[in-house]
């Protein structure tokens, strides 16, 4: 029997029906319009037939797979396919966050999806919506595909092979593989809505999500059985993908104040799963990569690359984690033996990621250090036991020292430290110290990036005028603490004061001084 007072919703929208809640029926629905997801009122008619799970969101992908399938039945030779990707993935993942992630698993898998168990995870979380129809919106990716060739590409890397693989050599690759194109088009509408005003951000934010679950869906078929030629588009794409998780979860966590929302604890177990998931696939595409267009991403530059000191800054403070848990006797021995084994973990990817011909340094730390976390790390952290926040506490430093640099990392390193010190028990707090200064050094970093922005716009203002100018002391992309022998007063000032420590500093005291910078030298 109805409820009294309750009119039941018979003609919602799918997004609704699949999250089991009341659709109002407006044109958008008001859930919709507040989440930022197409609704399907809008674009989709409840009463005509549906297609199948089997029919591609898009006639390019619909055209692209036809010939894979039918070469089943031709004499023509295809690449030998390779082993299998049936992933063994923990099952105790975090909770999705508030996507339609069941919906979205049902439409991209094979026959009979909703009796098989999710074998992809990993990517099912960051679906937004279920596979609706959409318009024609070719030159919308046009706009996208213009942006990346000219602007959002250079943000990947510092090293000129890199930049051009990205900004000549993938698009070219991508013609061929749709997941590709949607990820490339997803991470340049992310790019998009970080540099424009806050009124028009969020309809490129909208345009990222669309391509970038296309890209997920395509990914997720490809998984099935890898072919060997498509193994370095499925990387590249990969790649991609976990930096636009970073820049749409972010941008959601910005917008969404409510208790339904993920916090930054969910959000960073979310994307270590598919950093996890994805490595697995890299792991077993490597031997077919070495050759493609991907190639210069496995190779050291040619020249040295300027040095993060927070890598050796971190370096530094380890020890004192290890004994803290050491030495702490209300600590259960296998919680520490486990939280032991994770911290032992952080120096050799340091050690990797200080190397003089390293690239992107902050993001080799942030990217391998996950790939090692065991299933019962991760269990603790779910749980919120103050340790394993802790350690969180330490990789969010990095965060903190990407995001001048990096900005799909935007708000991440005070979103997640802020998380994890509101839920740490205070017995914790001389090992979560020197973490703990980055809260209240959060608009030094602010400061960073808005020069970082600023001398950048100068140097592009004076290449467009035709100005010779001296080169500038700030290197690519890079803020003032990059730098390996810095003058600005401002990096004098954040090598001393930006953690809030207290000891004596003679770089610090003596600006003529140069900072020690023992990374790669």
């Amino acid at each position: 029997m109805p409820r009294l007072g309750h009119k039941k919703s018979r003609l919602g929208c799918r997004q609704c029906k699949a999250r089991h809640v009341k659709c109002d029926e407006l044109r958008p629905c008001s859930n919709c319009a507040r989440h930022g997801v197409p609704c399907s009122l809008v674009t989709w008619d409840p009463n005509a037939p549906q297609p199948t799970a089997s029919v591609s969101s898009t006639s390019t992908g619909s055209r692209q797979s036809e010939p894979e399938e039918a070469g089943h039945s031709t004499t023509r030779s295809l690449p030998a396919p390779m082993p299998s990707v049936h992933i063994d993935y923990r099952h105790d993942s975090p909770n999705p966050p508030i996507r339609d992630a069941k919906a979205a698993s049902s439409t991209s898998e094979g026959s009979s999806p909703a009796s098989q168990p999710d074998q992809y995870p990993f990517l099912t979380s960051f679906i937004h919506q279920a596979e609706v129809s959409q318009s024609d919106l070719w030159l919308r990716d046009l706009e996208l595909l213009h942006h990346w060739t000219i602007e959002a590409y250079d943000e990947l890397s510092q090293r000129d092979d890199m930049r051009d693989t990205w900004r000549v050599e993938a698009p070219k690759h991508a013609i061929s593989h749709p997941c590709l194109m949607h990820e490339i088009l997803a991470f340049a509408s992310f790019h998009k809505a970080y540099k424009l005003p806050t009124e028009q951000k969020h309809q490129y934010y909208t345009f990222g999500i669309h391509h970038q679950d296309l890209a997920i869906r395509g990914i997720r078929q490809k998984l099935h059985n890898v072919m060997a030629h498509e193994a370095a588009a499925l990387l590249a794409t990969s790649t991609l993908l976990t930096l636009s998780v970073f820049a749409s979860t972010g941008y959601e966590a910005q917008l969404t104040s409510t208790t339904t929302s993920q916090d930054a604890i969910e959000g960073i177990l979310n994307i270590f799963s598919l950093m996890q998931g994805m490595g697995k696939v890299v792991a077993l595409a490597h031997s077919t990569i070495r050759d493609s267009f991907i190639a210069p991403m496995f190779k050291d530059a040619v020249e040295l690359i300027p040095s993060q000191p927070m890598l050796l800054e971190l370096m530094q403070h380890i020890p004192t984690l290890v004994t803290f848990v050491e030495g702490n006797r209300d600590l259960p021995e296998v919680e520490q033996k486990v939280y032991l084994a994770t911290i032992a973990h952080f120096e050799p990817i340091l050690q990797m990621a200080i190397q003089p011909r390293i690239d992107n340094r902050e993001l080799r730390f942030l990217f391998f250090w996950p790939l090692h976390l065991e299933s019962d790390f991760l269990n603790l952290v779910r749980r919120r036991h103050s340790g394993a926040l802790v350690i969180i506490m330490y990789y969010t430093t990095i965060l903190y020292a990407s995001e001048p640099r990096y900005w799909f990392m935007d708000g991440w390193g005070p979103r997640l430290m802020r998380t994890c010190y509101e839920a740490v028990d205070r017995s914790w707090m001389s090992a979560m110290q020197w973490p703990k200064s980055f809260l209240n050094q959060e608009k030094m970093f602010v400061v960073l990036a808005d020069l970082l922005r600023r001398r950048e716009a100068s140097d592009a203002q004076a290449q467009a005028l035709g100005a010779h100018l001296q080169p500038v002391s700030i290197p690519h992309r890079q803020p003032a603490f990059y730098e390996e022998t810095s003058k600005a007063p401002i990096s004098q000032q954040s090598s001393a004061t930006r953690h809030g420590e207290q000891k004596p500093n003679t770089y610090a005291n003596n600006p003529s001084a140069n900072p020690p910078h023992p990374e790669g030298r």
